[in-house]
């Protein structure tokens, strides 16, 4: 059985926790390869093309993560009114640990519209992949495709921006009125065929 290379899986945790808390730009190669403990040559060897092919990998496993445990709450019995409140719950709690904390994708994703075409590009397919794990669970609800469809994007973008106006004044108000907002949007009911 092959050894699981630790200096990847290091790279790409500590890059994980940098980006999150710093942004792409502010967060430099040096800095990620020292906090990692890692060379600079098995950085080129597993990401030739490096910094951006990193911050790649980071949007696509960590945002595999959220989506795979989303799914799992969201195949429970519980209302996707309580599962939206319990993911900002969640939020607000990390938030309140430290301020630099927030959604682990969105600072990379902001700054890749200008830096990183395959970095945005990752970024795009993360966040459409929890709509679609949100549209799923309301088309099982019996939601109609195009509502179900509208009304996950609109919890995506709601959730996500209540997340930055949050980290942003350093208080969880706009988290709290997403979780009313996100009501509303849920308040249409469809019955299962």
């Amino acid at each position: 059985m092959p050894r699981p290379d630790r200096s990847r899986s290091a790279l790409v945790d500590t890059a994980a926790v940098l980006f999150r808390r710093q942004g792409y730009a502010a967060t430099g190669v040096n800095q990620i390869l020292e906090d990692a403990g890692v060379k600079a040559g098995s950085l080129y060897h597993h990401f030739p093309d490096g910094k951006q092919q990193l911050a790649a990998a980071v949007v696509e496993r960590v945002g595999s993560d959220i989506e795979r445990r989303l799914r799992e709450v969201l195949a429970t019995e519980l209302p996707v009114t309580d599962i939206v409140d319990g993911w900002i719950d969640l939020m607000a709690a990390g938030l309140a640990d430290d301020q630099r904390d927030g959604c682990p994708i969105e600072p990379i994703a902001t700054e890749s519209v200008n830096a990183s075409a395959e970095v945005r590009t990752a970024s795009a397919a993360v966040f459409d992949s929890w709509r679609r794990a949100i549209t799923d669970r309301l088309r099982a609800d019996g939601w109609p495709q195009a509502d179900a469809d509208r009304t996950g994007l609109a919890l995506i973008a709601l959730v996500e921006g209540a997340l930055l106006l949050s980290r942003i004044a350093g208080d969880s108000a706009a988290l709290d009125a997403a979780k009313t907002a996100a009501r509303t949007l849920l308040a249409p009911t469809y019955t299962a065929r």
